[in-house]
Formats: structure tokens, sequence, C-alpha cells
């Protein structure tokens, strides 16, 4: 112990006296790993706020999704592809029938996103059109700012729109009362929604830039072919939500003659698969800011080899004096890990500063969390070790004699 604290020591010493060589080298740890802590601090905030948006809603929800047959977890640009696409889902108005009717379901409602042309008296836009039923509200928690949800009234086309959709098309969000025309059909709006604080959710929907509208009046307006993304089903309690997946996934299975083309997920499996998607995201920018951590372990083995070379007197006096050969290369392995330490120490700091200052633009905070500090560290270790360890091993081998006669 008391041999480890000496090589600290001495490598503190060493590399304080060249202090800006020293710096400049930190400097370019520092950068890779203050790059990585970004992305993964804001990759997780991203998908930590779906997961809360499920607990938001008492965590007693469950959803079905379509997928491809025989599409697992790895190959999730395509699960979410087939997810998204308006006509290849496999999931039917029989599946959201046979869910509201399992054991302990309080409610099932589809989502089935379509865009078209919206007109008013005065716009015309292109936005989104989600066909679904009254009980979505009970699901989601969806919160109006005036009027009413949609109803199942016989022969009525009403509508809830999202607040910016208000907007564009009235220039207010004071729109109880107007109608706006969807494929030439005249909607009744009948509520407009709260602002949204974020777009993001485990629906897919941007409900600030939405209209509402009945599961039966969008299978019109789509002549029958409207596709169901999703279902989302409430639980009546979270105990039962592990037995209410299963039962649902049964009657599901049965009803699809047990065809591996959907999924059913509750709890923080919600996020998936957006999670997986994030993830692949992250794994992508991590690849190209480990490049930046490259370059600074580069700088790591430039200056050790530098500090080899220049104390390769004080290495013989060393070997003379009795130290041994793991001795030496422990004694520089130590300085290329406190330089790579100290640069992960920073960035982290640097980090988490630059994801929280740009969070402020974001509709979600970073994630903060033991393993991201683990992850860091443990890259900062793992650089320090692989590009120091060449020095130190050409230091170890030097022999005793030439390095006495050596003069700088």
């Amino acid at each position: 112990m008391r041999a480890f604290a000496s090589h600290i020591q001495n490598a503190l010493e060493s590399l304080a006296a060249n202090r800006m060589r020293t710096f400049l080298t930190i400097l370019g740890v520092l950068v890779g790993i203050a790059s990585m802590t970004i992305i993964f601090a804001l990759s997780g905030g991203l998908g930590q706020m779906i997961v809360d948006q499920v607990d938001d809603q008492g965590g007693a929800i469950v959803v079905i999704r379509p997928k491809e047959p025989g599409i697992n977890n790895k190959n999730i640009i395509s699960s979410l592809a087939t997810s998204k696409a308006f006509t290849k889902s496999s999931i039917t108005e029989q599946d959201v029938t046979n869910a509201s009717k399992a054991k302990d379901v309080l409610a099932a409602s589809p989502i089935a996103v379509f865009s078209s042309d919206l007109k008013s008296a005065n716009e015309t836009i292109t936005g989104n059109i989600l066909a679904t039923s009254p009980d979505l509200e009970k699901i989601v928690n969806l919160k109006l700012a005036d009027g009413q949800f949609i109803t199942n009234t016989s022969g009525a086309n009403n509508t809830v729109i999202g607040h910016q959709m208000a907007v564009d098309l009235f220039g207010t969000s004071q729109a109880i009362g107007q109608n706006i025309y969807i494929k030439g059909q005249p909607f009744l709006v009948v509520g407009v929604l709260e602002k949204q604080k974020n777009s993001i959710n485990f629906s897919n929907v941007d409900f600030d830039n939405v209209a509402i509208i009945n599961f039966s009046a969008g299978k019109i307006l789509n002549q029958d072919t409207i596709q169901i993304q999703q279902i989302n089903v409430k639980v009546n309690s979270i105990n039962n939500l592990a037995s209410t997946d299963e039962n649902i996934r049964k009657v599901v299975a049965e009803a699809h003659k047990d065809n591996d083309d959907f999924e059913v997920l509750s709890g923080d499996k919600i996020s998936h698969p957006a999670n997986q998607f994030i993830e692949i995201i992250t794994m992508v920018l991590t690849l190209v800011a480990s490049v930046s951590l490259v370059v600074g372990g580069i700088g790591i083995m430039n200056i050790m080899l530098v500090n080899v070379s220049e104390r390769t007197r004080e290495i013989g006096i060393r070997k003379a004096l009795g130290a041994n050969n793991s001795q030496i290369m422990l004694q520089f392995l130590t300085e290329s890990m406190i330089i790579s330490l100290t640069g992960g120490l920073f960035g982290y700091i640097a980090g988490y500063s630059f994801s929280y200052g740009l969070s402020l633009f974001l509709p979600f905070t970073p994630l903060l969390s033991w393993q991201i500090a683990l992850i860091v560290g443990g890259i900062s270790i793992i650089v320090g070790i692989f590009f120091g360890i060449y020095p130190a091993f050409k230091a170890s081998k030097k022999d005793p004699i030439e390095s006495l006669r050596y003069y700088n």
C-alpha cells in the first residue's frame, strides 16, 4: 500500500512538472468522456420520460402492437417500421373487443392515425387524424382546456383537437362550436386539449397537433381500410397487471391463430420499442464519440512515451537502487491512469453540465444514474490502461546501465 501511495505521489510530481502538456492531454480525454456522458444522459432521459408517463397513469397500462412475424428484439428497425406501417398492421377491431372483455380490464381503445388535409373557414392545413374511442380519455388521462371529449352519439361527427391545431386552424384555442372539414366531411369541434408538456408519449401521438375522431368515423373516411397501430388498455389495478397482460395475450393469440404478428407489453416494457430504438441511436453516437476518446488516448500514449524518454536516467537510477520491472511499469501506468481518470472526472461533470443546460430547450431532463458514472469511469480506466501499457512496458524493459549513461 505504501509503495502504491509512493507511485501516486511520484506520478503527481512528474505530471505537475509539465503542467501545460498534462493539461492538454487531460483535455483530450475530457472531450471524449463529456461526449459520451451527454449521449448517455440525454438518451436515458428520453427513455425514462416514456416510463414516467406510464407511471403517471398508475402504471396499470397494457398496450398491444403489431409486429412482423418472426421479428425479434434485435431487429428493432424492422419492428418499428411494422408497428407504424399504415397498411401492414395485424391488429383488428376484434382484438379491441377481446381485450376490453378480458378480466380486470376497465377500458380498451384503438389508436389509428392517418394524415389528411383539414379545413376551417379560413385555413387549410395537413395534419394527423386519430381515430379512436371515447375510452381513450380514461386510459391516457387527456386533459381538456375547453369542452368535452368525443362521444359515440350515432350520426354525429364530433372532434377534439389539439391546442396547436386549434391555433393553426382558427388563430385561437377558443374553437368550440366551430366546424372543420376532413376529406370533405364536416366535424364539429366539441373540445380542445390542454397544451401538452411534450409530444413524445407511449401512444406515439402528438396530442398538440391532432384531431381526434370516433373510430367509426375514421373507417368511413378511409373506406374501411383504416389500420390500427396500437391498442391501449387500462387495468383496474397494478396488482392485476401481470395476470391481465397474460389473459390479453392468450385471447389475442387465439384470434390470430397463434401467429407471431403482435406483441403485448405492460409496465416499463411499454417503452419498447422506443427504448431499443434509442439504444441503437445511442450506440451509433457513442461510436462517433469514441473517435475523440481514441484521440485522447493517443495523446496519453504520446505524453507517456515522451516522459519515458525524458526520464530514462531516472529509470536507470531506480533500477540501480533495486526497483524491478514491475515497479517501473506500475509507476508509469499509474501516471497514465491519473491522466485518464482526471479527464474522465471532469468530462463527466462537463457532460452533465452541458446536458442540463441543453435540457432547458428539451421536453425531458437528463437521466442521472450511478450506472452512467460507472460506465464512464470504467471507460476512463480502460483508456488509461490500454494507451498507457506500451509506454510503461517500454520503460520497464530499459537496461539500467544504458539508462544511467543517458543524458537529456
